[in-house]
């Protein structure tokens, strides 16, 4: 007979709890180390490629493609708008991090998360 997986707001619970239960039982398992290489293309664009990293313990080489994110500068910067410039990435970066940590938690509380949204300005 198979189980059901217990899945809120797109998040299999249970994987969660299960991840959190072993962290707690061997805190080495959350030792994460991500990597990216970053080419200059031209102006102010370049191409920054994550493949392969290491975490919970092993090193992990699951992806058959590199994820490729593009940068640029907007016009007004000289730059060709290719991608978000790096200050727009920061922000994705941080405002990313901020929605999934809240939906992670909602949903290990049994909470269901309607939306979630983050507004991000930098000067």
């Amino acid at each position: 007979m198979n189980e059901v997986p217990n899945i809120k707001n797109g998040v299999n619970v249970d994987q969660l709890i299960g991840t959190i239960e072993a962290i707690k039982g061997d805190s080495d398992i959350a030792k994460f180390q991500f990597r990216a290489e970053t080419k200059w293309i031209k102006g102010g664009h370049c191409r920054t490629e994550f493949k392969n990293f290491y975490g919970a313990k092993t090193e992990d080489s699951s992806r058959a493609q590199a994820l490729v994110i593009e940068g640029d500068e907007p016009t007004v910067l000289l730059g060709a708008d290719h991608g978000a410039n790096a200050v727009e990435a920061v922000l994705h970066a941080l405002a990313s991090c901020l929605c999934v940590g809240f939906v992670y938690n909602a949903s290990a509380q049994g909470i269901n998360a309607s939306s979630a949204e983050s507004v991000g300005r930098r000067r």
